[in-house]
């Protein structure tokens, strides 16, 4: 997928962030086994959290977002394509599925951080891989916790 600046790679996290967010809303609505809807539930709200986060730095960013060229990355371009991979819905491959999103996620962003030459695209790509791999161990802590329900 091509980029042509930071806002377009923001853009496109934010919507993968708000696909995987419906995704996992739809695929809770109904579900026979409660904890699993209690994980999908708070997937997607997770998920939403860290789109609206994204938004904020675009406005933190906007005036060093349009003079970085991004290397072409190979990213899916079709969001559904995403979620079609959690069909069969327990909590262990659920998470398993999310962790491997955010990976995705920490592993551009950690790439871009160690390829760019700006020093402010620098911080904002390391600033969003941390975010990113907070949110994991989140994820992970809070499934565990559920567990124990």
């Amino acid at each position: 997928m091509k980029f042509r600046n930071i806002r377009d790679l923001l853009d496109w996290t934010r919507a993968f962030h708000e696909a995987h967010a419906l995704c996992y809303e739809k695929m809770s609505e109904g579900h026979e086994r409660e904890r699993v809807g209690l994980l999908l539930n708070y997937l997607a709200d997770h998920d939403r959290v860290l789109s609206e986060a994204l938004e904020h730095y675009e406005k933190d960013f906007t005036r060093d977002l349009q003079f970085w060229r991004p290397p072409d990355l190979d990213l899916p371009q079709d969001y559904d394509s995403l979620c079609d991979t959690l069909e069969e819905v327990d909590c262990n491959r659920v998470l398993v599925m999310a962790m491997r999103f955010h990976d995705l996620l920490i592993d551009l962003y950690q790439t871009l951080a160690d390829r760019s030459t700006s020093n402010d695209a620098r911080e904002l790509f390391q600033s969003i891989a941390d975010i990113e791999n907070k949110e994991k161990l989140r994820i992970a802590r809070d499934a565990v916790r559920l567990e124990d329900i």
